[in-house]
C-alpha cells in the first residue's frame, strides 16, 4: 500500500507541475498582417498598446497576429540556403507564407508589402510570391530566430544550398514584423 501511494503522490504531483499556470500570461504576438484581409483576429491599432507600430507610423483597422507557437502550428517547410560571403548553408524551418496569408484571408492576387524591424521593407507582387517557395523562417540549424539575430521571423526563400548573390539575398527581410497587404 505504501508504494501504491507513493506512485500515486508522484503522479499527483507531476500532473500539478505540468499544469498551465492560471496565471501564464498570453504569448506575444511576433507577426502582424494588417490591411486587405479578410480573416481578422484583431481589431484596429491601439496607438498605446501598439507603440512600435504607431511609431513606425503604420495604421489599420484590422489584423491578423501570429505568435511563434501560432506560427510553428502552421505546417513547417524546411529548406537550405546560402549567400556568397556567408560561412555556409544554413537550414531554415518555418510555415510557407502562402499558408500564412490564407490563415489570414489574403488574396491571391494582392501585393504585399513585408517590413523589418529597422524599416527596411520589400515589396512581393503576386507573380513575386509564387516564383519562389517563400517561408516565414522562426528557425535556423536547429535553434529559434530571436530579436537581434534574424528574428522574430524571416521571410526567405531556398536555394538548395547554393551560394546566390548578395542581390539575391536583398530580397529576403529578416527580423520582420509586419506584412501590409495592398
Amino acid at each position: 500500500m505504501q508504494k501504491f501511494l507513493s506512485i500515486a503522490t508522484a503522479i499527483v504531483t507531476l500532473l500539478i507541475a505540468g499544469a498551465p499556470s492560471a496565471s501564464a500570461e498570453p504569448e506575444t504576438p511576433i507577426l502582424t498582417i494588417a490591411g486587405e484581409i479578410s480573416h481578422p483576429n484583431r481589431g484596429a491599432l491601439d496607438p498605446f498598446r501598439d507603440a512600435f507600430l504607431s511609431h513606425k507610423d503604420k495604421t489599420f483597422t484590422k489584423a491578423f497576429v501570429f505568435t511563434r507557437s501560432s506560427l510553428a502550428s502552421l505546417p513547417q517547410t524546411k529548406i537550405s540556403t546560402n549567400v556568397e560571403g556567408w560561412p555556409g548553408k544554413i537550414e531554415l524551418e518555418g510555415p510557407r507564407l502562402l499558408d500564412a496569408l490564407a490563415a489570414a484571408g489574403v488574396a491571391a492576387d494582392a501585393t504585399i508589402v513585408a517590413t523589418a524591424l529597422d524599416g527596411y521593407n520589400i515589396e512581393l507582387t503576386p507573380e513575386a510570391r509564387t516564383a519562389h517557395d517563400w517561408i516565414l523562417a522562426i528557425g535556423a540549424d536547429g535553434a529559434p530566430l530571436s530579436i537581434g539575430g534574424r528574428g522574430p521571423a524571416w521571410l526567405i526563400h531556398g536555394t538548395d544550398g547554393k551560394a546566390v548573390s548578395q542581390e539575391v539575398e536583398a530580397t529576403w527581410v529578416w527580423a520582420l514584423y509586419l506584412l501590409e497587404v495592398k
